[in-house]
């Protein structure tokens, strides 16, 4: 283990000030697991750990488990909470951190039965919320665009309390190509929108290999995909509202989901 007393050490640069996600995070294809519980969620994944930032009463908790990793002596980073927080640029809860390495995207042709799309989805903790709420609902695959937050922005992996470590994830670089490839390996496209044509969630005939796209908070999703998909769908709600954010709107249809397969 190595002391840090100076807020300067280079040794921890990566977890200098990170209000934001550093440009050195993704130019070194890292992210930062925030906070006990995410930390743990992380230890207890397959994802490589390159360091962990900690109080030692936390190394000192979870030994054996911080061992099992592989995590070498000059990578474990210790020091006061107080100065951890200025060295992180904000109040922490836990004073427990930890940089992953992020994990290659998974093909298409290994993706899940079940998977989330997100079309221009650019606020990362509704990103997080979704990761959660597709783990919640036993849906373990999610693709996103290029107009879409990172699910490894440091406030997505936040928000997802960890769980986007539990998901297949592929970056699609052209979406339209994407899901005409998911229609070729026979999957269902659903689009979440509400518009003219589109159906009470609770009366589609879900199929067993299911995309579902959801569309940026503001515009919703793009033309072209909504005339790709097979059924356009929507949660019905009071006419005072709307319409539901993202993220809340994934849960719903996730949980319609979840009910037809009866898998919860």
């Amino acid at each position: 283990m190595i002391e840090i007393k100076d807020i300067d050490d280079i040794r921890i640069s990566l977890y200098k000030s990170l209000r934001f996600t550093p440009c050195s995070h993704i130019e070194n294809n890292v992210f930062i697991a925030e906070g006990k519980k995410v930390t743990l969620k992380l230890l207890n994944s397959n994802i490589k750990i390159q360091s962990l930032f900690i109080i030692s009463e936390f190394f000192y908790e979870y030994k054996s488990l911080i061992i099992s990793k592989e995590i070498t002596e000059d990578n474990i980073f210790i020091a006061e909470k107080n100065l951890m927080e200025q060295i992180v640029g904000f109040k922490l809860h836990s004073g427990v951190m930890a940089i992953g390495m992020q994990p290659d995207f998974t093909p298409i042709e290994q993706l899940g039965n079940k998977i989330v799309i997100l079309n221009a989805v650019r606020d990362a903790e509704n990103v997080g919320s979704i990761a959660r709420n597709a783990t919640a609902f036993k849906v373990n695959s999610l693709i996103f665009d290029e107009q879409s937050s990172s699910p490894y922005l440091r406030r997505a992996v936040r928000v997802s309390v960890g769980n986007v470590f539990d998901l297949k994830i592929n970056k699609a670089q052209n979406l339209e190509k994407t899901i005409l490839n998911l229609k070729s390996l026979g999957y269902q496209i659903l689009c979440a929108e509400i518009c003219k044509n589109s159906i009470e969630i609770n009366k589609i005939n879900f199929a067993e290999k299911v995309a579902i796209i959801f569309g940026n908070e503001g515009d919703g999703i793009e033309e072209k995909y909504l005339n790709l998909c097979d059924s356009i769908c929507f949660i019905p709600i009071s006419e005072k509202v709307d319409s539901l954010n993202v993220a809340a709107s994934s849960a719903i249809f996730l949980y319609n989901l979840s009910k037809r397969f009866a898998d919860l």
